[in-house]
C-alpha cells in the first residue's frame, strides 16, 4: 500500500516536473542586483561606535589632571587620616624587591629596549591605518 503511494507520488511529480517550463533571469540580473547593492550605504551593524566616548574621555583625563593638581599644588600640612596608620614597610622592606633594585641593565640592553618601544608604537598607527582601509573594500 505505501509503495502504491509513494508510486504514485513519483508519477505525479514527475509530470509536474515535465510540464514545467525553466525559469531564468532576465539578461541583465547580474547588473540590477550590483546597483542595489551598490546604492546601499554602510548599515547600523557595522557602524563604529568606541567602547568610551569622548565625553567619558573627557571626565576621566579631568579626574586624573584634577588629582595630580591637587597633590602637588596640596599644603605640606601632616594630616591625620586612616592611611597613616597601615604599615607599608611589608611592600619595601623584603626579599624580592631587594632583588629587583639590585638587578643592572647594560647600556645597549636599554638602548635596545628604547628602540622597540619606538618602533612598536609607530607600528600601531600605520597597522591601523592599512587594516581600516583593507576592511573599506
Amino acid at each position: 500500500m505505501v509503495e502504491d503511494i509513494n508510486k504514485k507520488l513519483d508519477d505525479f511529480v514527475e509530470k509536474v516536473v515535465k510540464d514545467s517550463s525553466l525559469e531564468s533571469p532576465s539578461l541583465d540580473f547580474t547588473n540590477k542586483i550590483m546597483s542595489k547593492i551598490e546604492t546601499i550605504t554602510q548599515s547600523e551593524i557595522t557602524v563604529y561606535r568606541p567602547l568610551i566616548s569622548k565625553r567619558a574621555w573627557f571626565i576621566i583625563a579631568t579626574l586624573i589632571i584634577g588629582g595630580l593638581t591637587y597633590l602637588t599644588l596640596r599644603d605640606n600640612v601632616q594630616t591625620t587620616g586612616w592611611f597613616d596608620s597601615l604599615d607599608y614597610s611589608l611592600i619595601t622592606n623584603n626579599k624580592v624587591t631587594e632583588k629587583i633594585g639590585s638587578v643592572m641593565f647594560s647600556k645597549t640592553f636599554m638602548y635596545a629596549i628604547t628602540f622597540f618601544a619606538v618602533v612598536f608604537f609607530i607600528q600601531i598607527p600605520i597597522l591601523k591605518n592599512y587594516f581600516d582601509k583593507r576592511l573599506e573594500y
